[in-house]
């Protein structure tokens, strides 16, 4: 709700003694105070509700003032907001943000199929798996935690180095779906 005060709106908080359950009476009460008691103060100010009226944010933009348009018709407040130029270290950080996240993705799905396959050989995790590769009382679990890390290893490995590859546009960033079947199979002895 948009507070209007001699044909001006202005944001503004509905005052608490004001009934603000949201209820189309309610707010049309709003509309028109000159039934409130004169010591209230507000029997020449109205709360309108609001309208976005804000399109699509344009590339390399940012959201800038609010303006404040009323439509005394329909006694609501029409809300957009300037679209402005991002500066250069906007953008970059805004880069940088989108990276991370992206980083993150790959990094948290790369994690998951490790984990993944040591479940599938029965163990916990790939921690655990790798955990057995200095522990020789079990051969086979050692073994295991051998192929286990090195494969953890590989597959770090190729992971950083196409997501170099990536930031330095010498391939197309891939899907996470694709790029989990890039990785590195793992060989487990027999």
């Amino acid at each position: 709700m948009i507070k209007i005060e001699n044909g001006n709106a202005v944001r503004e908080p509905v005052p608490e003694f004001l009934d603000q359950s949201g209820t189309p009476e309610s707010i049309a009460a709003l509309a028109d105070l000159s039934w409130t008691d004169p010591s209230l103060g507000v029997q020449n100010l109205a709360w309108w509700p609001e309208e976005n009226g804000d399109g699509e944010l344009g590339a390399n933009k940012k959201w800038g003032a609010e303006v404040l348009t009323l439509d005394a018709e329909r006694q609501v407040v029409l809300v957009t907001r300037k679209q402005v130029a991002m500066t250069a270290a906007e953008k970059a950080a805004r880069e940088a943000l989108i990276q991370a996240e992206i980083t993150a993705a790959f990094e948290q799905a790369i994690q998951a199929r490790l984990n993944e396959a040591a479940i599938a050989a029965r163990y916990d995790s790939i921690a655990t798996a790798v955990s057995y590769a200095e522990e020789p009382a079990v051969p086979k679990f050692q073994n295991d935690g051998k192929a286990f890390r090195a494969w953890r290893s590989l597959v770090w490995a190729y992971a950083y180095e196409q997501l170099a590859a990536v930031k330095a546009g010498e391939r197309t960033q891939p899907t996470v779906e694709d790029f989990l079947l890039e990785l590195p199979e793992l060989e487990l002895p027999a």
